[in-house]
């Protein structure tokens, strides 16, 4: 114990004076007792929020990071962490700081602390292309507080003379990403008498950065904004990135006591299959049985229908597919389309979502049906919408429909301990093989092998044996070959 106090001290002393004129140890001083905690928010996303360039070398990120996103029959991308080059015009030296890069889009800032904007100043993940960001023109903008505060630990209006050589920066912070301290709190007196716990309160809330305007004095406070865009020439919209907190706050969810801890597990990410949803926050632990009858688990998720993709950070990718997951839950089941439930009286050229007399809130059926019912309408889905979960919709896709297509769903329940269901479809008969495989590539099981007709299948895996960890199950026929990843959580 006393040397590893010692060694605290020691990486405590050796931290840059304007972190501990703040009080901020680092996250790095965490590492040595809380190791294990330490190790998975290093593979998350939130020290990535913003990282400088040092040397003139390219920003890094956790290696071997890869999860396929399919979202209804047009949306299908291999999401990899990582920016392939600066942006137009500059070279790795003349950036200073890289904002993302780890599951959305990438933005940049020079080495003056300027935000770029301009033609191809911004990258996508998801599509792995270079768009505008801002305007067309080049140009350049002030990295302000309210925008560093949510990338930064200890971020202050008020600078500090590290950070005089930076004009284009407003103020200061104590680390670059979003650290330990960012929601435990300012903790170099932890690190020298554990006995002094981090303050955590006011800074272990979600909503300080997953909320827009939270607590402020804005008209909006509490509301949820959504941006019109045009997507393929389409006019439609999304909801804007970081109102995770907002929605929350707007379902029952939140009025039945539930935080963002109940289902994440904060040390870990989402986006990479890593452990970051607990397996005891699953939908069906509250809501059992919910299964549609004739939209079983082989068509859809809980998530699918209540967490669309429909709030956007980096891009939309249909006309009412994006990128990241909403946080409502609750599906307004009326034949209305989004733009028929905005407010618009609340601030001139802003739209949020509207709130009922319980201020409660919802998503339209465009996006929790018509991001795989493409071809379809929201008066069809109201048709449907009402009582679902006990009048299914046998009466449009009945079980023995034969597919028109060889397609793999995700595994159900994922993750699992220890058994899950696995289905698959075959658009004709078809020799087909279903294995399992470690991450390493290891074959772990065989499920099927053999010829199958077609139709939709159904097999069981058993984990019993196994470690935690992640799998992969991967089908093989003579026209398909697709794989998915699956959790295992003992």
């Amino acid at each position: 114990m006393k040397k590893n106090l010692l060694l605290l001290l020691v990486t405590f002393l050796l931290l840059p004076a304007v972190v501990k004129a703040q009080n901020y140890a680092g996250s790095q001083a965490c590492a040595m007792c809380h190791s294990t905690a330490h190790t998975d928010w290093k593979k998350s996303g939130h020290p990535y929020k913003i990282q400088k360039i040092e040397n003139a070398l390219p920003p890094t990120y956790p290696s071997g990071l890869s999860s396929q996103k399919t979202v209804g029959p047009e949306v299908s991308y291999l999401l990899v962490p990582g920016v392939p080059q600066p942006p137009k015009g500059y070279t790795w030296s003349q950036i200073g700081w890289v904002m993302g890069g780890y599951h959305s889009n990438a933005r940049f800032i020079d080495t003056a602390g300027y935000v770029i904007w301009g033609d191809s100043a911004q990258f996508n993940l998801p599509t792995n292309k270079w768009v505008t960001y801002t305007q067309s023109a080049p140009g350049r903008t002030p990295y302000t507080y309210s925008c560093y505060k949510c990338h930064t630990t200890g971020a202050s209006p008020t600078k500090t003379p590290a950070f005089d050589p930076y004009p284009g920066i407003e103020g200061s912070w104590a680390e670059a990403g979003v650290g330990c301290e960012g929601c435990h709190g300012p903790s170099s007196a932890h690190t020298t008498n554990p006995s002094n716990k981090p303050p955590k309160e006011g800074y272990n809330t979600c909503n300080n950065c997953h909320a827009r305007d939270r607590g402020t004095s804005y008209a909006w406070n509490n509301l949820v904004e959504w941006l019109p865009a045009t997507i393929s020439g389409q006019a439609t919209g999304f909801i804007r990135h970081r109102e995770q907190g907002d929605m929350m706050l707007a379902s029952k969810h939140h009025n039945a006591g539930m935080t963002c801890a109940t289902c994440h597990a904060p040390h870990k990410g989402v986006y990479f299959e890593l452990g970051g949803l607990k397996a005891s926050g699953s939908c069906q632990n509250c809501h059992p049985n919910k299964e549609i009858q004739g939209h079983g688990l082989d068509k859809a998720e809980c998530v699918d229908c209540h967490m669309p993709f429909a709030a956007r950070n980096a891009v939309g990718l249909t006309k009412y597919v994006s990128e990241q997951s909403t946080h409502f839950w609750k599906i307004l089941a009326s034949p209305i389309d989004m733009k028929a439930n905005l407010d618009t009286t609340v601030a001139s050229g802003k739209f949020f979502i509207k709130r009922d007399a319980n201020n409660m809130s919802g998503l339209t059926l465009d996006y929790t049906c018509l991001q795989c019912h493409v071809s379809q309408s929201v008066s069809w889905a109201a048709q449907y919408a009402v009582n679902i979960h006990q009048n299914g919709i046998n009466s449009i896709y009945a079980n023995t429909e034969i597919p028109t297509a060889y397609t793999l769903s995700q595994n159900f329940p994922n993750p699992f301990n220890p058994s899950t269901t696995i289905k698959f479809a075959i658009a004709k008969a078809s020799n087909v093989k279903l294995n399992v495989y470690s991450v390493s590539g290891e074959l772990v099981n065989t499920l099927i092998n053999g010829e199958l007709n077609a139709g939709w299948h159904d097999v069981k895996f058993d984990g019993s044996n196994l470690a935690s960890g992640v799998y992969i199950y991967r089908i093989i026929a003579p026209e398909f070959n697709y794989s998915k990843k699956m959790v295992l959580t003992k």
